[in-house]
C-alpha cells in the first residue's frame, strides 16, 4: 500500500480483516496443531516420539536407558505401522499405551505435562488411563493391554 493514499479507515478495515481471518484459522485447529494458539493447549510440554515395530496385532518397544520410557512417570508418543499411541511408565515394570487419537475431532495428541495428555488442538486432557480430564472431549482415549519383559514393551491392540 502507498502510506500517501491509504486512509485511517483502509488501514483499519485491513487490520480487522487480517484479524479476524488468523483467528477464525486458529480456532479451527488450523494453526498446524500449535499448542500455543489461542483454542490449544497452552505451554504444555511436547512428547517425545519413538519408534515401535508393527506386526499383526502387537507393537514392540525397545526400552533402554537412553529412551524417553526408562522412567516412572515419563511417556512418549510411540509410532507404529503407521499408528499413534501414548505410552506412559506407571511403574517399574508396568505401562499404559492408549490410542493417541483425541476423541474430539481426532486430532493426534501431542502433549503431557504432570500426568496429564493434552490435545494440541482444542485442549482437551486426559489422564495416565484415557479417562477425560477436561473437555470439550467426552469420551475416553482406547487403551491397549501392555506387556513388560526387560527391555521390550509389548502393546497388544
Amino acid at each position: 500500500m502507498d502510506n500517501s493514499s491509504t486512509t485511517r479507515r483502509d488501514f483499519c478495515a485491513h487490520a480487522i480483516t487480517f484479524v479476524t481471518v488468523a483467528s477464525l484459522i486458529e480456532g479451527c485447529g488450523g494453526g498446524g496443531g500449535n499448542p500455543g494458539g489461542p483454542s490449544g493447549g497452552g505451554n504444555v510440554p511436547q512428547l517425545s516420539t519413538i519408534s515401535g515395530n508393527a506386526s499383526g496385532n502387537t507393537v514392540t518397544v525397545n526400552i533402554d536407558a537412553a529412551s524417553p520410557l526408562s522412567a516412572v512417570g515419563s511417556a512418549a508418543l510411540v509410532q507404529a505401522g503407521g499408528q499413534s499411541y501414548l505410552v506412559s511408565r506407571t511403574g517399574q515394570d508396568s505401562f499404559s499405551a492408549l490410542t493417541a487419537v483425541c476423541t474430539h475431532e481426532q486430532c493426534i495428541v501431542t502433549g503431557f505435562s504432570s500426568g496429564t495428555y493434552q490435545c494440541p488442538c482444542h485442549g482437551s486432557q486426559y489422564n495416565t488411563s484415557g479417562a477425560v480430564v477436561q473437555g470439550p472431549a467426552t469420551q475416553r482415549l482406547r487403551q491397549f493391554t501392555t506387556q513388560f519383559t526387560n527391555p521390550v514393551l509389548t502393546i497388544t491392540l
